[in-house]
């Protein structure tokens, strides 16, 4: 089993579906588990993959998949807490489980544009949540 799969199953399980939370718990468990351009590749290829299974392969952003995994991984590097556990991870990080959060970065006409789904843009505004 992938750990893809492996953290994706545990998301499932744990959210009872695969909403925004899962997908961040996701990031973590692969950023907890591999160097993060590694951890980054099977997110991108592994959300791709499950979009494509279900039949949503229009549904998948490459610019949110990139932009909400740097989320994670900033939030882990910046604070130093990357031996949390998940459940502390949460605690912490009340701001990455708002869905708007990435609205700091991006306008959200931005983030629909058929061009971000196909492409990772970077974000067009300096300021930070």
């Amino acid at each position: 089993m992938t750990a893809f799969k492996r953290a994706f199953t545990q998301a499932t399980a744990r959210y009872g579906r695969f909403n925004h939370a899962a997908h961040l718990f996701v990031a973590w468990h692969l950023l907890r588990d591999r160097p993060a351009l590694a951890a980054l590749a099977e997110f991108r290829a592994g959300l791709r993959d499950l979009a494509a299974s279900m039949g949503l392969q229009d549904k998948y952003s490459e610019t949110q998949t990139v932009a909400w995994f740097f989320a994670v991984l900033d939030h882990l590097d910046r604070t130093g807490h990357s031996a949390e556990d998940w459940d502390a991870f949460e605690a912490r990080t009340p701001d990455l489980f708002d869905p708007a959060y990435l609205h700091a970065f991006y306008p959200p006409e931005a983030l629909r544009d058929p061009a971000a789904r196909a492409h990772f843009l970077p974000p067009d505004r300096v300021d930070t949540p």
